[in-house]
């Protein structure tokens, strides 16, 4: 039982040391994506940002709205509806 065990451990740190030593190797690392900045969606469309909840939206998604003569864009109508009544 305890050379079962023994012979276990080694098979375990012997895959853990081949592992660690593949991923450190140059050209084999996976391909990681590409980090969004906030401002396109994947499908290239301007966001926006929900002022009430701070929500990213796509523009052609967002609830329009106004307020002193400046556009704003909401996720939903009820965010657009709690702005109206807690900035008035």
């Amino acid at each position: 039982m305890t050379r079962l065990l023994i012979l276990a451990l080694l098979i375990f740190l012997g895959y853990t040391l081949v592992s660690a030593v593949l991923r450190s190797l140059p050209g084999r690392r996976p391909q990681q994506p590409e980090k969004r900045t906030g401002k396109r969606s994947a499908h290239g469309e301007e966001m926006v940002k929900d002022p009430h909840c701070g929500t990213y939206v796509p523009r052609g998604e967002a609830i329009e709205g106004t307020k002193h003569g400046k556009r704003l864009y909401f996720c939903s109508r009820a965010c657009r509806d709690a702005y109206r009544h807690g900035s008035s």
